[in-house]
């Protein structure tokens, strides 16, 4: 599997012919979005505007789902605003957890039960409408997945205001690595700790 990173929620998984893409930024924060094609769009939140990606099957609200040997389990979030999802996706032996724009304390008995296992978390550390670093480090210490994944921070022409993912790079105190794009199969992944990965944007 390969990860590429974008900015603020975005991100593209692909694997073995299959490509999804996760909360696609939109232009107003500042991101601009490649041109591409997938196979799977999914929206942590109701309320964004899916535009035109009728060739892509389109992931909003809680639900299973299946394509190309992957499975996709939206989980409902406990956000004072209705129609938010967190995802759990299954592929190539792997289990990944995407929070989205999750500002929840703590994990509810029901979420820990469907995130047992997840080998994978990519979660908002920068603050603003998200959680901020402390709140991470408390959210991922619930589940202890073997790599963690920081999103929704600040970076170059980004028109909101957040932490810097070095903030949580010192409150976490994970061994970390710094890459361009993320390459991982099952076999690699950490044993022994959880491992911080930072991809930089592109």
């Amino acid at each position: 599997m390969i990860i590429h990173y974008f900015g603020l929620g975005s991100f593209r998984l692909q694997s073995n012919g299959l490509s999804i893409l996760l909360d696609p930024a939109d232009s107003k924060t500042g991101i601009k979005m490649p041109r591409m094609q997938n196979d799977l769009v999914l929206y942590s939140h109701q309320s964004k505007d899916p535009g035109s990606l009728e060739k892509a099957l389109v992931i909003n609200c809680p639900g299973e789902y299946e394509a190309k040997g992957c499975f996709v389990y939206g989980i409902p979030v406990n956000h004072d605003d209705a129609g938010r999802t967190m995802f759990v996706i299954e592929v190539e032996g792997m289990r990944l957890a995407y929070l989205g724009a999750f500002t929840q304390a703590q994990f509810t008995e029901e979420q820990l039960d469907r995130l047992e296992g997840v080998d994978i978390l990519m979660l908002p550390v920068g603050g603003g409408e998200s959680l901020n670093s402390e709140k991470a480090v408390e959210l991922v210490n619930q589940i202890e997945p073997r790599v963690v994944i920081p999103m929704y921070y600040q970076m170059p022409g980004l028109k909101l205001k957040l932490d810097p993912v070095e903030k949580f790079k010192k409150d976490s105190a994970y061994k970390s690595e710094t890459v361009d794009k993320y390459k991982i199969v099952k076999k690699d992944l950490p044993q022994e700790e959880t491992r911080l990965i930072i991809i930089t944007p592109s």
